[in-house]
């Protein structure tokens, strides 16, 4: 009796072993004949599936095996997501969504993340849907981008990160644009969430002449956005600085198979050659020098606004910073942090944040700043120097025979007096 109890006892373990692991795998993935009716495609760039949970855009991933990486901004407690492909034979696969959160979200519950989702075999999918569960609670469908990979169509794409606050910098962004053009650049992504009147009318035309693509960010509308970029104790924001972050590397997988380059800055930003003339002889330098290099940062140095160092009083008319004012800048504190911004090889990088890439293929450099700088023309001035401590720059004033009469152009045709 006791040899038949412990027959049947083990009979049953191995039972019990067998159903929890083909449990455990029917939950992980599985397969579905059905089709949804009458499907939605997402077309918002920040899509809720929760109040934790919102997905910005699922971009092919064929660097990792035949995978889609879905960006998304999501609460540090969320565990479990499942991706969703529909297949075009009336089949729907599911699976298990592996979720890689960004180690930049400085502190605050919600922040940038990945879901990386296994293509399945023998499924021909465009669209995918995203839940919590392994039931279909969605009918909204997200197309998936980048597949197959598009052909390399420009150079150089610089990526901007965010506009919000009604911004109201009309000349700093033409002139800021104008530079980008005259470096090298054939495409600017900016992401805005709010701006003026006058601002959406420069937006508008860059979007006419084909060089500007901006991306709605409503960031604002689904969860408390801070100014700051780090939590501190009190603040009842729920994300850093305006998801920026998330724009960034949508930016980046937007771009990825397109552009040569990307450049990832704000718009009071420009990464300007010092010895080179443009952004393609600089890189052709670096590259020749750096070989197995994917990302070069460099030195963040601030062109304070408070002070007036140049006669250039053009456009008085127009609101914001004239950039052509400000040729002094501040000494570099050595031994402490400074703010760098990117030109990366985007089908080397796999994550990035603000000054650095997180998750990338070769090496990072820094990039010494008589090869290059980021010129950070701000109302920032440190209160450890003083006016007589700022150094004389002129190297914007080396574009100005092409700068001047181009930003003048625009302005005449948007902004007549």
């Amino acid at each position: 009796m006791r040899t038949s109890s412990r027959c049947m006892f083990c009979a049953l373990s191995i039972f019990v072993c067998v159903a929890f692991i083909f449990y455990s795998y029917d939950v992980e993935s599985g397969r579905l004949k059905m089709r949804i009716q009458n499907p939605s495609i997402a077309t918002d760039t920040i899509t809720a599936l929760d109040h934790r949970t919102f997905i910005i855009a699922p971009y092919y991933e064929p660097r990792l095996g035949r995978s889609v990486r879905v960006i998304a901004i999501i609460h540090v407690s969320v565990t479990e997501l499942y991706c969703f492909f529909h297949c075009s034979a009336d089949e729907i696969v599911f699976t298990r969504a592996e979720i890689d959160f960004h180690r930049d979200s400085f502190g605050f519950p919600y922040g940038t993340a990945d879901l990386l989702c296994a293509e399945p075999s023998g499924c021909d999918y465009t669209y995918m849907s995203f839940s919590k569960s392994t039931n279909i609670n969605q009918n909204l469908l997200f197309e998936v981008r980048n597949r197959p990979p598009q052909p390399i169509s420009n150079n150089f794409t610089v990526c901007i990160s965010t506009l919000y606050g009604n911004y109201d910098n009309v000349l700093q962004m033409v002139q800021h644009i104008e530079m980008y053009k005259i470096l090298g650049a054939s495409r600017v992504t900016m992401y805005n969430t709010s701006c003026s009147r006058d601002v959406d009318k420069v937006l508008r035309h860059y979007i006419d002449e084909g060089t500007l693509e901006v991306v709605s960010w409503p960031i604002d509308r689904h969860l408390q956005t801070s100014k700051e970029w780090q939590y501190s104790k009190g603040l009842s924001s729920e994300i850093s600085y305006f998801g920026q972050t998330a724009t960034l590397n949508d930016c980046l997988y937007r771009n990825m198979y397109t552009s040569k380059f990307v450049l990832l800055n704000d718009i009071d930003e420009i990464i300007i050659p010092v010895k080179d003339w443009d952004w393609s002889s600089l890189m052709e330098s670096l590259q020749n020098e750096h070989p197995d290099t994917s990302v070069f940062r460099f030195e963040n140095h601030v062109f304070p606004t408070l002070v007036n160092a140049s006669g250039f009083d053009l456009w008085p008319h127009l609101p914001g910073v004239n950039i052509l004012h400000h040729s002094v800048r501040e000494p570099i504190k050595w031994k402490f942090w400074n703010g760098r911004k990117m030109i990366v090889n985007p089908r080397d990088v796999f994550q990035t944040s603000i000054h650095s890439a997180l998750k990338y293929r070769g090496e990072s450099k820094n990039i010494a700043q008589d090869m290059a700088i980021t010129f950070h023309c701000t109302h920032e001035w440190r209160n450890d120097i003083t006016a007589e401590k700022l150094i004389p720059d002129n190297i914007l004033r080396r574009h100005n025979v092409s700068l001047v009469p181009n930003v003048n152009k625009v302005i005449q045709r948007l902004f007549p007096q």
